[in-house]
């Protein structure tokens, strides 16, 4: 059905477009985070402000499926033919360090200047959850998929398109599965070592769906998809079952996100394939934006009270989210030109072997 909609163009294979969708995956990640506190604190009344948060959130829940579909499209490439070692060294220089770096850092950011301590708040279970701030998570996701990459890449290296297209939809759905149970049943929960698991279908898929470019029948339907996983997610949020309906339908794996991330994928290959400026110069320092930003939103928060209106969510849901990218960077811009400094924000590569040929068959 995929082939009646679509096409795999050689001549567009080139990864450039990825640039500008992580530029704008990163201003959403951004802004989601500055939408949670009216979100969560404002979710009983149900104000226009909230719905304005709300259907805002909805929009832009495809963020981070976007970005661990572009690390799988980059990373499962067979043509990348790295030894697993140095494929793994590599990988400790762009994620293993920051990791350590930023889980102290954030630990000691949220005992001693949010006041986690006050709290009672568990800096060892936190860590131990994969999950010791807000977006850290990401970065035991991103461990736990590197160290299966050299396997999966055996998928992509022989495993013909349809197993490749049947394994990423099985990963999916297992992923879906969990999430649903876990919600539903109050049934398990994931740690620093699981944490990646249920994400590895967005992972195999972000490379299955790499060279395909979608006709304009394609992308019509695509941008159907989009709306309306966007409106289902929103009204789900709202009229969904429990106290927190939101908490399940915002989560990466519900059904309405799984699909708004698929569509979002296609239509961002089809309408980014020209290099955008502005988003390429964004685009390298999207990864030190993700890691800092969090010191902004939260930070500035302590100082700013959070919004309540249509209009105040609007002005910080998108005003401030432009700012603190902006900021992050800058710090990050700046932070990657110093020797050793560089490292924790991923910007440090020991030298490996140049990759040897491989033979795709």
């Amino acid at each position: 059905m995929l082939d009646r909609f679509s096409n795999v163009d050689p001549a567009r294979t080139s990864t450039g477009w990825m640039n500008s969708a992580r530029a704008f995956a990163i201003m959403a990640v951004v802004c989601i985070h500055m939408l949670a506190a009216t979100i969560e604190d404002g979710g009983m009344n149900f104000s226009s402000g909230w719905w304005a948060a709300n259907i805002l959130d909805s929009a832009i829940r495809w963020s981070v499926p976007v970005f661990l579909m572009i690390s799988g499209a980059l990373a499962l490439d067979p043509k990348r033919g790295i030894q697993p070692r140095y494929f793994l060294l590599k990988r400790w220089y762009r994620i293993g360090i920051p990791l350590v770096f930023w889980t102290v850092f954030y630990v000691v950011f949220r005992l001693f200047v949010l006041g986690g301590y006050q709290e009672g708040w568990d800096p060892i279970r936190a860590i131990v959850s994969g999950s010791p701030f807000v977006q850290l998570y990401f970065l035991y996701v991103l461990a736990g998929l590197v160290l299966l990459t050299p396997f999966l890449r055996l998928l992509t290296t022989h495993g013909s398109r349809r197993l490749q297209y049947g394994s990423a939809a099985i990963f999916l759905c297992i992923g879906i599965s969990d999430q649903l149970f876990m919600y539903a049943f109050s049934v398990g929960s994931y740690n620093a070592v699981t944490r990646f698991l249920p994400m590895v279908g967005y992972y195999v898929l972000g490379w299955c769906l790499r060279d395909v470019v979608v006709r304009r029948e394609g992308a019509a339907l695509a941008w159907v998809g989009f709306i309306g996983s966007t409106a289902a997610t929103a009204l789900l949020a709202r009229f969904g079952p429990g106290d927190q309906p939101w908490r399940y339908v915002y989560d990466y794996l519900s059904p309405t996100v799984v699909l708004a991330a698929i569509c979002v994928y296609l239509l961002m290959h089809r309408y980014m394939s020209r290099d955008l400026p502005i988003l390429e110069t964004l685009a390298p320092l999207s990864f030190g934006v993700f890691l800092i930003h969090a010191v902004f939103v939260f930070g500035v928060r302590l100082y700013l009270d959070k919004p309540e209106t249509v209009a105040e969510v609007l002005l910080q849901g998108i005003g401030l989210t432009i700012v603190y990218t902006i900021l992050s960077a800058l710090v990050t811009w700046l932070a990657i030109r110093v020797p050793y400094v560089r490292a924790v924000f991923g910007a440090s590569d020991p030298k490996v072997p140049p990759a040897a040929p491989v033979r795709v068959t």
